[in-house]
Order: structure tokens, then sequence, then C-alpha cells
């Protein structure tokens, strides 16, 4: 029997609503667990390589990667405590067996961590921003401001995620279609009402996404400006000036990727957040999965981006990798060894002797790829 009350009428308020979700066979959800998997461990080990890589680096103990740390730390709670429940429902075609208040709980942190991860991008917009373009307050920058914004980038997600979630604001005058589509306790779904999509989704997406855009275009307009102007006066200019500018630009490209990234993942979801309930919650059952797994994927994504895209980070990855951190061998020492066999190579292909050939030193030369 349906827990509903006997006036409900389930059948007109359910009348063009997609169906169940379809039930797959053992041999499919065997195969999907397997590669859903992969996600949540992918994940959860990327990013706590990106925490141990700050943490066991100098080069790489910066304001910017404060936020980075943060952000990793947020991506790896999704792998731990969001991306489970994600695996357990594909394996158990939708049947949720773990309770009413579980579910509330998993659905709250999965709105929880995404808004965490969007506002933490924004905290990044705003370094990037103080660095280019006000370079001198951002070095007013202290310990108390930063633990602030990471305080605010932590506990400001909890207003729209369990507090409204677990009070039920999201089903005002939806709750009977939220009975039907959900009768008892052995599924978990999660439906919001026009105005909580429209808000959330604004508050949690829409508006930081148009603020790290234009925090971004403020950025390498003040950048192109900044550079069109020392190369006038290059001269005159003391060359860590013109290598602080090249540092700061080439982190916030950096940002700006990972930003972009984050916003591609998770635009199809947060549209279809909002069409859905203005259309009648009509949206079939794969569409919303396929999007929810996009959005999981960018918590997997960023330590790749950082591998690829920022030079500091890549190195330490290797040494880490490597176990080089574990015997002991210095970053300067790794470097300087990275630099002679480069320029061994170098004086090898293009026949000239080594005497001749004059290797730098890493210790003295310019780090704007490794202060990124």
């Amino acid at each position: 029997m349906l827990n509903i009350t006997p006036e409900v009428n389930c059948t007109a308020l359910l009348e063009g609503k997609p169906g169940p979700p379809p039930f797959y066979s053992l041999e499919v959800r065997a195969v999907l667990g397997l590669v859903l998997t992969l996600f949540p461990v992918l994940t959860f080990f990327g990013n706590a390589l990106v925490i141990v890589a700050v943490f066991t680096h100098k080069r790489l103990r910066t304001i910017t990667n404060v936020f980075v740390v943060s952000l990793a730390l947020a991506d790896c709670m999704v792998a731990l405590s969001v991306m489970p429940f994600g695996v357990y429902q594909q394996l158990s075609n939708k049947s949720w067996a773990l309770g009413h208040s579980l579910c509330l709980v998993s659905t709250s942190l999965d709105v929880m961590f995404t808004t965490t991860s969007i506002i933490h991008l924004s905290c990044l917009a705003i370094d990037r921003y103080l660095a280019i373009c006000r370079p001198f307050l951002h070095e007013r920058l202290n310990n108390s401001v930063i633990a602030g914004m990471i305080v605010a980038c932590w506990f400001t997600p909890i207003l729209i995620s369990f507090v409204p979630i677990m009070n039920g604001w999201n089903l005002f005058g939806i709750e009977d279609l939220n009975k039907c589509m959900f009768p008892d306790a052995s599924t978990c779904g999660f439906l919001v009402n026009t105005a909580f999509a429209v808000v959330c989704s604004t508050i949690a997406f829409y508006l930081p996404t148009i603020f790290m855009i234009v925090c971004n275009v403020r950025i390498f307009l003040a950048a192109e400006k900044q550079a069109k102007h020392i190369r006038s006066l290059e001269l005159h200019l003391h060359k860590h000036q013109t290598g602080k500018l090249k540092r700061e630009t080439k982190a916030a490209k950096t940002i700006s990727i990972i930003m972009g990234c984050f916003c591609v993942c998770w635009f199809p979801f947060f549209i279809l957040n909002i069409i859905d309930p203005i259309i009648g919650y009509k949206i079939p059952y794969i569409p919303w999965t396929v999007a929810l797994w996009l959005g999981y994927l960018n918590s997997m994504l960023n330590p790749f981006l950082y591998y690829n895209f920022n030079r500091a980070f890549r190195m330490a990855f290797r040494r880490l990798l490597t176990f080089k951190v574990c015997r002991g061998v210095s970053e300067f020492e790794d470097e300087y060894v990275s630099v002679a066999n480069l320029s061994t190579t170098e004086v090898t292909h293009n026949g000239h002797s080594p005497a001749n050939t004059e290797v730098s030193n890493p210790m003295s030369t310019e780090l704007s790829d490794l202060s990124t």
C-alpha cells in the first residue's frame, strides 16, 4: 500500500511524468559499478596528492594554493561521502535500503560540497584579481583574512544544503507530487519546487559563475595592459618585476582553466535543475544521471589540470610518485639535476661541446613557472 492520503490522485499528478528509472541486468550493473567506482578512487587519490604536494614542497606554499588545498579537500569529501551513494544507487537499480534520514543527509552533502567547490573558485578569482589588478592590496592579505575566507567557503553552503533540505523547504507546494513519485523509504529522490530551484541555482552556480567571468576578463585586460607598459619600459625595469607579472598571469590562466572546466561540467545539471520544475518535472532519469555524474567528474579532473597546466605541481607530483620526497631528495637538488640533464640533451642534439655550453643554475633562474 502506498503511504499517501486518499484525496491525493497520483494518477493525475503523475500523468506526463517520466517513468521509473531503467532496470539494469546484473551484468550491466557490474560493468557500470566497476566504471563508476573508478570515479571516487581517482578523485580521492588525485586530490590527496594535491594536498600532500603543497605541504611537502615550499614553492607551492602560496596564498593561492591555500584555496587550492581547501578545494582539494572538498573534492576528497565528494569522493568519500557523495559518489559512493551514487554508485550504490546504480548498483541497486535505484533501490534505497539506507533509510529516509540518510537519504536527506546524502542529498545535503551533495548540494553542500558542490556549492563549496564553486565558492572556493570564487575566492581563487578574487585572489588572482587582487594579485594582478590590486597588487598592493593583495600583499595585505594576512592569515586572518585567508582563514575567514576559508571558513566562509565551508559554512556558507550549509545555508542552501542542510538547512533547507532537512526542513523540507524544497518541497513547499509539491508535497503530494513528492509522495506519489517517492511513496516510501525504498527510494531516495530529490525533488525541488521552482522557487527553490531558481534561488539555490542562482546562489550556488549562476551568480558565482558570472562573478568569475567578470574577474577573469578584468584580470586578462589588466595583464595585457601591464605587459604592454612593461615592454615599453623594459630597459628601465628590474627583472623580477617582469617575472612577477609572468608568474601572476600564468597562475591566473591556470585558475581560469579550472574555473572553465567547473562551469562546463556543472552547467548541464544546473540548466536541468531550473528547467525541470518549470516544465512540470518531465525530464527523464538518464539525462539527470548523466548531468549529475558529469558534475562529479569535475572533482576528479582538477589534479589532472594542475599536472598539465602548472609546472610546479607537475614536478611535485612526479617527485611524490617516484618517492623522491621519501628518499629525502630536495626539490632544489631535483631541479638542478633536471636542468643539467636537459642541457646535456640539448648539447647532444645540437652537436656542441659541453665545455662551451653554460648550464644555468636553477637556484637563480626565473621561477615564473614554479611559483604559480
